[in-house]
């Protein structure tokens, strides 16, 4: 293919590079004279190991050449915005230099022959999910004066390179990511990476930009998570590596995909006693754990969002009807149950509810200490559709399926 990129710094070296070693044209573009003249020669403006000989092979073959103009990227297959998106001063991210690239993209879709398909601009940069809809777009169509869909079309792919691997990451990546504007629209982009062997995810545009923050900030949590056991460790005369090795033997629950799907607040009677206990542990010795400090509050500040999620579909005094009331599926044990606190601030807020845990309600008579204002509303049969304005599920259930199609609004807390 003939591939422009417009912003030629990390992002841009790389992906140049791999591009250049998979056959294909490159029309490059910088707004840095310096890193222009350097594309002219076939020079590399980073350090990355195998970056400058795929560069200085791709630019003798004649497949490397800078793009000084709009024009010179119109006949392209594809562009790739790969400009750098720094912090703003007020905090979120700047934008000037995707804005700026965007214009450069749409003067490209402007100037493009009629007979051509629609140019492809695909923005590699890290970017706050609806940047694309609500800051891109807007300025494609003032400059092209056309929807997309005619002579361009837009996708998100964001990269997953890592400074001094970046060539590996690139050809064995942990998956590839492609948001589109509508399904299809960008197949060209997938065909790119046919070659490379990695699940795809074909998604929209702002769910592509999302998936990068939730990747840089649980790489920085996890950091800063053990930074502060290792404080405390080094406070109680413990070495933090020993502890830390053992932590990380565990591949069911610690390193894994347990606890790291959004759904209910965590409950039940270990997470929150022993939460506070190691915050206090750490208060106690004078070590600073932010972090650790704020588990219980963010998981507080989740019980708010969900009862907000309720209030704002079915205000009080609605008819709810919630599924599941243990602190998690398959149990019959109430303490600390996010359910059970849910339940009673609906009872508080006056909204009419009637629960449904066949197991909670079988044992109810017997060990379990159910409060007894929920007691006299457990349910073993599920009212009909008509008297309910709002089901909550806090566990998995058939009924959650069964209630939609009944036409029930159905509120699944249990996975978001």
């Amino acid at each position: 293919m003939n591939i422009g990129i417009i912003g030629f710094g990390h992002i841009g070296n790389v992906m140049a590079a791999c591009l250049l070693e998979d056959g294909h044209a490159l029309s490059c573009m910088d707004s840095n004279p310096a890193v222009m003249a350097a594309i002219a020669r076939g020079k590399i403006t980073i350090s990355e190991r195998g970056v400058a000989e795929r560069l200085k092979a791709g630019h003798a073959e004649g497949r490397l050449t800078p793009a000084y103009t709009p024009h010179d990227l119109s006949a392209a297959d594809m562009i790739f915005c790969c400009v750098g998106s720094p912090s703003a001063p007020c905090g979120g991210f700047d934008a000037s230099h995707v804005i700026a690239a965007a214009r450069t993209c749409g003067e490209a879709a402007r100037l493009r022959a009629r007979d051509l398909p629609p140019l492809l601009l695909v923005f590699r940069s890290t970017i706050l999910p609806g940047t694309v809809e609500t800051m891109i777009l807007p300025v494609l169509i003032e400059v092209t004066g056309e929807t997309p869909g005619t002579t361009y079309d837009v996708a998100t792919n964001p990269e997953f390179l890592r400074e001094g691997t970046a060539i590996a990451d690139y050809r064995a990546p942990s998956r590839i990511v492609i948001g589109e504007r509508v399904r299809g629209s960008a197949d060209r982009l997938a065909e790119l990476y046919r070659h490379i062997t990695a699940p795809v995810f074909r998604t929209s545009l702002a769910a592509a930009e999302m998936v990068k923050y939730a990747d840089n900030a649980f790489h920085a949590l996890k950091a800063s998570f053990a930074n502060e056991i290792g404080r405390y460790c080094r406070a109680s005369g413990i070495a933090p590596g020993e502890v830390m090795d053992m932590f990380l033997a565990d591949h069911v629950l610690n390193v894994s995909a347990a606890y790291l799907r959004p759904g209910a607040p965590f409950g039940g009677p270990c997470l929150p006693k022993d939460v506070a206990a190691l915050a206090g542990g750490m208060e106690a010795l004078s070590v600073r754990a932010p972090v650790i400090a704020s588990i219980l509050p963010s998981n507080a500040a989740h019980a708010d969002y969900l009862f907000a999620q309720v209030a704002e579909r079915a205000p009080s005094p609605a008819r709810v009807f919630l599924i599941g009331l243990a602190f998690k599926p398959e149990t019959t044990d109430l303490a600390e149950s996010p359910a059970v606190r849910m339940a009673q601030r609906l009872l508080q807020e006056g909204y009419q509810l009637s629960i449904y845990d066949p197991e909670i309600a079988r044992a109810a008579h017997t060990r379990i200490p159910l409060p007894e204002n929920l007691k006299a509303l457990l349910r073993t049969t599920v009212p009909a559709p008509p008297g309910i304005d709002v089901a909550i599920a806090m566990q998995p259930s058939p009924l959650i399926a069964a209630l939609a199609e009944a036409g029930v609004p159905v509120l699944d807390f249990h996975r978001l």
